[in-house]
């Protein structure tokens, strides 16, 4: 049950890494800290990427995953790209149904999540 996080200057994107399954406290912890990571980045005008691996993490509890939609709200804004990288294509498509933003791309494999954050347009993803 952790949620980790790195910046690479090398390639300018934060990766996440959530296992498990996480209680209120360290989704709230996490975003704190994700927020002050991020602050700093926009500081120095470095766009904000952002590949949270989430495909070792258990399915959460609906409240829970709300409460994280909320803090996603909080923690992005318009221009920003947040790639979430899932199991299978059954979570991908619960991800998918809840998040429903166009910034936000769901994956199945690091490579192409990876492409996607770093493109100069960003085009949907399936």
């Amino acid at each position: 049950m952790t949620i980790e996080r790195r910046f690479d200057p090398e390639v300018g994107i934060i990766y996440v890494t959530g296992t498990g399954r996480w209680d209120r406290e360290s989704v709230d912890d996490h975003y704190a800290q994700l927020r002050s990571m991020i602050a700093e980045l926009r500081a120095t005008d470095i766009p904000i990427r952002v590949l949270s691996d989430v495909s070792s993490a258990r399915r959460q509890d609906p409240d829970l995953e709300r409460h994280i939609l909320g803090q996603i709200e909080t923690t992005f804004r318009e221009g920003d790209r947040f790639a979430l990288l899932t199991a299978d294509m059954t979570d991908k498509a619960h991800v998918r149904g809840l998040i429903g933003k166009a910034d936000f791309g769901v994956f199945a494999s690091r490579i192409p999540a990876e492409q996607w954050l770093l493109l100069d347009e960003l085009p949907q993803t399936g």
